[in-house]
C-alpha cells in the first residue's frame, strides 16, 4: 500500500494542475470575451524592453512583440473545441462546452489568431444533428450533454455570424467551393454526403436566414457568395419542383435576385456590377459584367426571354437576351455566354428617402407588365417605363 502512495500523489497533482489550467482558461476567456476590445497592451517604452517586461493584454500587439493573451487564450479555447475526445477530455465535457460558448462570445477578439474555417467546421460538426438532439426541449425533458453542446455550438455560430458577417460568409463559401471541387473527383464522391458541410446544410441555411433578417446590407455586399452557399445547401430537385420562393423565401426579399421557374435559372446582381446566372439543372454559374456600379434590381421577363438589370450608381437600365435554345443549354456547360446585352437606357438616379444603408436596398425594383414592357418603380412611387 505504501508503494502506491507516490503514484496516487502524482495523479492527484496532475489532476490539480489540469483543474487550475481549466480555471485559468475559463477566466481568461471570460475576460477576453467580455472586455477584450477595451483592454489594450501597455504602450511600448522608448528604451528597449527586457524579457520580463513583455506587454500583456487582449489588444493586438505592436512593436514586434508576438505575445498576446488573446493569442494564447484563443489557442487554448480552439484546442478544447477541436481536440478529439479522450479520457482526459470527454466529447461533451463542461470545459469543452464552456470553450464553445466563449469562442462565440469573444469571436472579434480571437479572430486575428484563429483558423476561422477549422472553428466553423468544428461548430457545425457539433450541431449538424441539432434538431434531433434538441427535441427534448419541446418535450420538457432535461438536456443531455450532447444536446447542450449542440445548443452551445448553434448559439456560437449565430454570434460569430452576426459579429462578423463577411468572415462567416466568405469562409463558408470557400468551404463550399472546396467541397464542390472534391465532389467532382469520382474517387471521393462516395464520401461526400458524410462530410460536416453536407450534414450541416440545415444549420448553415438557418444562420444565413438570420443574417438576411438582421444584417441585410452585409449580405448584399456578398450576395453572390451567399447564393453560392444557398445553391449548395438546397436540393436542386426541390427547387425545380417548388421554386426558390417556397424553398428559401428569405433571399427573395432582395430586388437583386430573380428566379425564373420555367427554365430554372436564378439571376443575382452583385455589388461590383456583374450579374451571376445560375442554372439549377446543371448546378453551373456564369458571371457577366453588366454595370459600372452595384446592381440595384434584376428581373426576368414573364416568358424568360429577357433579363432586365438596373444600377442606380451608373444610372442605367440594361436588357439582356437569354439564350434559351438547346445549344444554349449545352453552352452553359461549356461556359458559353448565356446573356447578350441588346439595349441600354440612361435613367435619372433615384434618391433615397433618408440617409442609411437599409434604404439603399429598397431604392427601386423592376416590374414586367408584358413580355416586352417593364416598369422601373422607385421607392417614392415614381415610374419609368421601357420597352425591349
Amino acid at each position: 500500500c505504501l508503494s502506491s502512495v507516490p503514484q496516487m500523489k502524482k495523479i492527484s497533482t496532475s489532476y490539480e494542475e489540469r483543474r487550475k489550467q481549466a480555471t485559468a482558461i475559463v477566466l481568461l476567456g471570460v475576460i477576453g470575451a467580455e472586455f477584450g476590445a477595451e483592454i489594450e497592451p501597455p504602450k511600448l517604452l522608448t528604451r528597449p524592453r527586457s524579457s520580463s517586461q513583455i506587454p500583456e493584454g487582449f489588444g493586438l500587439t505592436s512593436g514586434g512583440s508576438n505575445y498576446s493573451l488573446a493569442r494564447h487564450t484563443c489557442k487554448a479555447l480552439t484546442f478544447l473545441l477541436l481536440q478529439p475526445p479522450s479520457p482526459k477530455l470527454p466529447p461533451h465535457s463542461t470545459i469543452r462546452r464552456t470553450a464553445i460558448d466563449l469562442i462565440g462570445r469573444g469571436f472579434t477578439v480571437w479572430e486575428p489568431y484563429m483558423d476561422v474555417s477549422a472553428v466553423l467546421m468544428g461548430l457545425l460538426e457539433l450541431c449538424a444533428d441539432a434538431e434531433k438532439q434538441l427535441a427534448n426541449i419541446t418535450m420538457g425533458l432535461p438536456l443531455s450533454p450532447a444536446a447542450d453542446s449542440a445548443r452551445s455550438a448553434r448559439h456560437a455560430l449565430s454570434l460569430i455570424a452576426t459579429a462578423r458577417p463577411p468572415a462567416f460568409i466568405t469562409t463558408i463559401a470557400k468551404e463550399v467551393h472546396r467541397h464542390t471541387a472534391l465532389a467532382a473527383n469520382t474517387q471521393s464522391q462516395q464520401n461526400m454526403h458524410t462530410t460536416t458541410l453536407a450534414r450541416a446544410k440545415g444549420e448553415i441555411l438557418r444562420v444565413i436566414e438570420i443574417l438576411i433578417e438582421k444584417m441585410p446590407t452585409d449580405v448584399v455586399d456578398l450576395l453572390v457568395e451567399v447564393m453560392d452557399i444557398i445553391m449548395y445547401c438546397l436540393e436542386g430537385s426541390l427547387v425545380k419542383k417548388k421554386g426558390l420562393q417556397e424553398c428559401f423565401p428569405a433571399i427573395c426579399r432582395f430586388y437583386m435576385v430573380s428566379y425564373y421557374e420555367r427554365n430554372h435559372r436564378i439571376a443575382v446582381g452583385a455589388r461590383h456590377g456583374s450579374v451571376a446566372l445560375y442554372d439549377i439543372r446543371t448546378g453551373k454559374c456564369q458571371t457577366i459584367h453588366g454595370h459600372k456600379g452595384p446592381i440595384t434590381a434584376v428581373a426576368f421577363a414573364p416568358d424568360g426571354r429577357y433579363l432586365a438589370t438596373y444600377s442606380n450608381t451608373d444610372s442605367h437600365i440594361s436588357f439582356w437576351q437569354m439564350n434559351t435554345s438547346l445549344l444554349g443549354s449545352i453552352g452553359m456547360l461549356n461556359s458559353a455566354p448565356q446573356l447578350r446585352c441588346i439595349k441600354t437606357y440612361q435613367v435619372p438616379p433615384v434618391q433615397p428617402a433618408s440617409p442609411g444603408s437599409h434604404n439603399a436596398l429598397k431604392l427601386a425594383r423592376l416590374i414586367w407588365t408584358s413580355n416586352r414592357n417593364v416598369i422601373l418603380m422607385a421607392h417614392d412611387g415614381k415610374e419609368h417605363r421601357f420597352m425591349v
